[in-house]
């Protein structure tokens, strides 16, 4: 088993669109059942902790960069 850029970058495309997928999924069943989506919560978060956020979101551009970078 190898593991180069290309099954990286694979993995996190992966993960991400499987994470959107049941996202949508939740929030489609709690609008059926007239309850709050998930996606209310995670928006709540995001604003109440922009620092971590942000600290996700360069950590995830550095492993991109690194691995994609000439």
């Amino acid at each position: 088993m190898e593991i180069n850029p290309g099954a990286v970058l694979s993995l996190i495309a992966t993960l991400f669109v499987g994470v959107v997928f049941l996202m949508m999924l939740s929030e489609t069943i709690a609008l059926g059942q007239g309850r709050d989506p998930i996606t209310n919560l995670v928006r709540s978060v995001i604003r109440a902790y922009p620092g971590v956020s942000y600290v996700v979101v360069v950590i995830i551009g550095m492993l991109l960069g690194h691995l994609f970078w000439p």
